[in-house]
């Protein structure tokens, strides 16, 4: 389970990756520390486990990126009034301003 735990923290295959690197990784954990001589590869869970937890922060670190670019794009278009745009609103055109170039 060690060694499924690094590679899954190495892979972090679209952040699905991460969660299992930690879950076998403290479970690998457990089982080493339950049976002390039989089992080895705490340092392979334990890189798993840090490898899962930093796919898990750049997981965050995303979503939030991604929310704040969102909230700063919304929000009403800003029109410039100016003369030309404030007088042609509300009245129709005539055929001199059909054909302006400006």
């Amino acid at each position: 389970m060690a060694i499924a735990s690094l590679v899954m923290g190495l892979l972090w295959m679209y952040w699905i990756g991460s969660i299992l690197a930690i879950c076998l990784g403290y479970a690998a954990r457990r089982e080493i520390r339950n049976n002390p001589g039989r089992i080895e590869g705490q340092g392979m869970a334990t890189a798993g486990i840090v490898l899962g937890w930093i796919g898990i922060a750049m997981l965050a670190a995303t979503i939030v990126g991604f929310l704040y670019l969102r909230k700063i794009d919304t929000g009403p278009p800003i029109i410039r009034k100016t003369r030309s745009t404030a007088a042609a609103v509300g009245r129709p055109r005539t055929g001199q301003e059909w054909f302006a170039c400006a």
